[in-house]
Formats: C-alpha cells, structure tokens, sequence
C-alpha cells in the first residue's frame, strides 16, 4: 500500500513539474476567450485520472489515490471555472477505472471536494502564505476521502491504511503546492528580470541591447528579402545645459516626454530605443525614405511644439536633432547605416540643430 501511495505522490511531483514547464515556455494569451482557463481544466482532469490509474485497491470496487490534487490547485492558483473542469474529468472518468457504488459516490466526492475547495479559498482570502493555504486545503481533502472511505469500506479495519494516507498524502499536498508556487514565482521573476534587461529604467522604451538585437534582425531580413528599412537618430539639444539649469530631475523629465512622443508619433510603424543619456534610434522596418522623412520631421516637429512644464511649472525650451538613413535609397550597405546616421545627426547638429538630415 505504501508503495502504491509513493507511486501517487511520484506522479503528482512529475505531472506537476512537466506541465508548469510547459506552460511557462508555451503559454500565451490566446483570441479565444477562457481557453487556457479551459486547457488548465482538461489538464487537472487528465492528471486525476493518471492518479487514479494508479491508486490502491482497497476494495473490489473502492479505490484510494491523490485525484484531490489537481482539483485543490486549480482552486489555489487558477481560478474556479477550471477547477470545476477538471473535477467533472476526474467524476466521469472514475467510472473508467470501475463501475458500481464507489463510481457513483465518486462523483459526489469530487462535488464535495470543489465546494469546500472554494469556501476555504473564500476564508482564507486574505491569507498570503500560500503554504498555510495549502495546508488547510489538504487537511479538508484527506478528512473527506477518509470519510467516503470508511462508508464506502463497510467497517473494514482501515486504521493502518488511514494513517499511512494522511501522511503520505499531506506530503504529496503540500509538495505540490509548493513546487506550483516555487515555479509560478520563478516564472514571475525571469519574466520581470528578462523585462528589466531590454528596458531602459528611466522612459520605458527599449533600451540598448534590444536595439541591436532588433536592428541585426531587421537588417538581416532585409538583406534577405531585398526590403527597404530606415534608421533615424537623434539627440536633444544642449541637454547639458537643461540639467545644468534646471536640474537633474528636470532633465530625467525632459527624457520621459520625449519617450512618450516617439511612441506617440511612431506607433506600430517601427519601435524607439535609447541609446544612452540624451541618444535614441527609432528603426523603422519596410520603411522607405519618404516615410522615414516624414516620421522624422513630425517627431522634430512635435517636441518643439510640446510644452515641457516641470512640476514646479518652469517651461523648458526642447529641441532634437536627427539623421536618417534608408536602405537602399540613400545607403546601399546595412552595415553602414547606423555610423552614417550618427554622422548625419551630427550633420543636424553643426548646421544649426534642430533639424532632419538625410
């Protein structure tokens, strides 16, 4: 029996860590509403039923296993929609297993289960240690199995076994929940360190190192495909003396707005970057030169019209200067493009700032 009950406990652990991983690497928001709400569901049933492919045998017709768990997380870290998928899964499919009384009470143990399952999760709603949870969620699931067990077993001598459950099982119930909740915080942490790595701290805009991983990409494809694309520049205008006037803060500021208005006028036509300090790109795939000009002169055109009031309602002057290169039209080497758009900035720069060159 203890054998049987480690081979439940090994398979919940194994199914438990598979599934998360593959969740984690493929799961994305779907146009289907509630489909992976549903997918959790059918999953949670699938595993039931492997636990119960594998539990023991206390009776012709009665059998003991871990079918709790699945239903138990899906309450605790998804939602009640797909619990109740599942615990439909584990009810029906019992009768896969076997026939007869025990089938049936199943099917009320499930019901009984996923209803104490969201009234613990009500209680403890303003619980946050998810092991606490879990280990109120566990104690309820092993006194309601060993319920129906006793009236299902006909005054069988159950005290070895009942004893060897609740422990085997309050193990196999808290490893799971905390094995689901070490992964889900994984998961949240590399997802925000991966975020941070690409994002500039201070405008939310990509920063260096996605620049060059996204411009060698579009430079790659347009070589490939004989596609246009477009390389704009540009810096602000004596920025040192707006922070040497106004301030550091002022100047951080002046940064933000000006990450706004690139995202503003660019839209979905291309993504901006900083570079660093006062420097930021904006690459423009399939772009050609007459759109390239014109993006440029709106973004040169839009942050000399915009009023940059710092909090204490000082309005400061801000201007840029840009350098734009589109290949083939004005380049004919990829590798080229961002030294001639530097130099083509700086070109804007000794002619007067606050103008395009191309």
């Amino acid at each position: 029996m203890g054998r049987d009950l480690f081979i439940n406990f090994s398979i919940v652990i194994s199914l438990i860590f598979i599934y998360m991983q593959v969740r984690w690497k493929s799961h994305k928001k779907s146009s289907i509403p509630g489909l992976s709400l549903t997918i959790d569901g059918l999953c949670g049933g699938l595993m039931g039923y492997l636990l119960m492919s594998f539990s023991i045998r206390v009776t012709s017709n009665t059998i003991l296993d871990f079918r709790y768990v699945p239903i138990m997380l899906l309450v605790l870290f998804v939602g009640k929609r797909p619990a109740l998928i599942s615990s439909l899964i584990i009810a029906l499919s019992r009768f896969q297993i076997g026939t007869g009384r025990s089938a049936v009470y199943a099917i009320h143990m499930a019901m009984v289960l996923l209803a104490g399952y969201i009234v613990l999760d009500q209680i403890l709603k303003n619980e946050e240690s998810m092991l606490k949870k879990g280990l109120f969620f566990t104690l309820y699931s092993n006194s309601v199995v060993t319920v129906f067990l006793i009236y299902l077993t006909d005054g069988i001598n159950l005290a070895p076994l009942t004893l060897l459950f609740w422990v085997i099982s309050t193990l196999a119930g808290m490893s799971a929940v905390y094995l689901v909740n070490y992964i889900r915080n994984s998961e949240y942490l590399f997802n925000k360190y991966q975020i941070e790595s690409s994002t500039d701290f201070l405008t939310g805009l990509s920063n260096v190192r996605r620049f060059e991983d996204f411009w060698g990409k579009v430079s790659q494809d347009a070589q490939v495909n004989q596609e246009s694309c477009a390389l704009i520049l540009l810096d602000i205008d004596h920025f040192k003396q707006t922070n040497d006037a106004y301030g550091h803060s002022a100047g951080d500021y002046v940064l933000v707005e000006l990450g706004h208005i690139l995202e503003e006028v660019i839209g979905k036509r291309g993504i901006a970057f900083r570079k660093g300090g006062e420097e930021f790109a904006v690459v423009l795939p399939k772009s050609d030169k007459a759109e390239a000009v014109r993006l440029a002169e709106s973004i040169r055109m839009k942050v000399e019209q915009h009023h940059f009031i710092t909090h204490n309602l000082v309005s400061i002057p801000v201007t840029v200067s840009l350098g734009v290169t589109v290949y083939p039209e004005t380049i004919n080497h990829l590798s080229d493009m961002i030294e001639m758009a530097d130099v083509l900035l700086y070109k804007s720069k000794n002619d007067g700032r606050n103008r395009v060159s191309v």
